[in-house]
């Protein structure tokens, strides 16, 4: 079974990784006026979905890990000092309200780092009661700390491609 757990840990840490190298390539000679960038009025830029990615996977993989959250124990909130609620995550927002997501490069990978690092010492201390282990009964089936650790994932990825999306039809200046 040790193996099977620690093939396990390993796919996850795989998984996880492409997404922070995924932040690294998009945030790379990243400016402040590219990064905010819409395709629409009512698109997302590359700010708001790297920093939406990051968060969803910081607030989940926090309530999974019964941890507190990057954003707020590491000061990453006050760092980023958005006119947004101190706990918000992105969802739901409105055109308005992703237009208030702004920051360099620098500050969105650097989060992003944080909570990668984060991310990949809860997955270091996982074994298969805790994959197995109902985190949420709000759905049928009830979700499990694996299946939400997917959902994580596909959610960061989905995200990170829309900004690697955006980022190539965005004009050069």
């Amino acid at each position: 079974m040790t193996g099977d757990i620690e093939a396990a840990r390993e796919l996850l840490r795989d998984s996880f990784t492409r997404l922070i190298e995924h932040v690294e390539e998009l945030t790379e000679g990243l400016t402040e006026q590219l990064s905010s960038w819409r395709p629409t009025p009512q698109a997302n830029s590359i700010a708001w979905l790297i920093w939406h990615s990051a968060r969803q996977q910081d607030m989940q993989l926090a309530d999974i890990a019964g941890a507190e959250q990057v954003w707020i124990r590491d000061g990453w909130r006050d760092r980023f000092a958005l006119d947004l609620p101190g706990n918000d995550m992105g969802y739901g927002h409105t055109p308005a309200e992703v237009g208030k997501v702004r920051a360099p490069a620098e500050l969105l990978a650097g989060y992003y780092r944080a909570v990668h690092k984060s991310s990949l010492e809860y997955i270091a201390s996982v074994g298969a009661d805790e994959l197995a282990r109902i985190v949420d009964e709000r759905w049928d089936p009830p979700v499990t700390a694996s299946v939400r650790l997917v959902s994580i994932v596909d959610d960061a990825a989905q995200h990170l491609g829309q900004a690697a999306y955006v980022r190539g039809i965005a004009p050069r200046s």
